[in-house]
């Protein structure tokens, strides 16, 4: 007498659970804040602007800093310069403003101690500038 089994086979059912994998992590990237994702890429680039600012002072005189609460720049003798094929001023993603600073930079890369504070969508994110021009958050 024959018997007849129901169920699923070890491959099927590996099948299955790739399946529920793959559309998981796929329903999951939409629900990552875009607020968060353009804060952090802001504060990277505000962190990148003070370090070529800082690097651009022991080479050259007149560096200065501006963010606003739109964008940073970074001049030299008042003038925006341009750092690779990235020219500044720099405009931050909408939805994120940040706290007004003005850094100017001496020949050894030291500057004025400060914070700037980013913001966007309820989130935000700090990047303080030590005296000796080193930036970080």
């Amino acid at each position: 007498m024959k018997t007849l089994q129901q169920g699923f086979t070890l491959i099927e059912l590996i099948a299955v659970m790739v399946i529920v994998g793959i559309i998981a992590i796929t329903a999951s990237a939409r629900f990552v804040s875009t607020d968060l994702a353009r804060l952090q890429a802001s504060r990277d680039d505000l962190v990148a602007a003070l370090f070529f600012a800082q690097q651009a002072a022991m080479a050259q005189d007149n560096i200065a800093v501006s963010v606003s609460a739109g964008g940073v720049d970074v001049t030299r003798d008042g003038e925006s310069i341009a750092a690779h094929q990235d020219a500044y001023p720099l405009t931050f993603p909408a939805g994120v403003t940040a706290s007004a600073a003005n850094l100017h930079y001496d020949k050894l890369g030291r500057t004025t101690a400060t914070s700037i504070t980013l913001s966007a969508g309820g989130n935000t994110a700090t990047v303080i500038v030590s005296g000796s021009g080193y930036a970080y958050y």
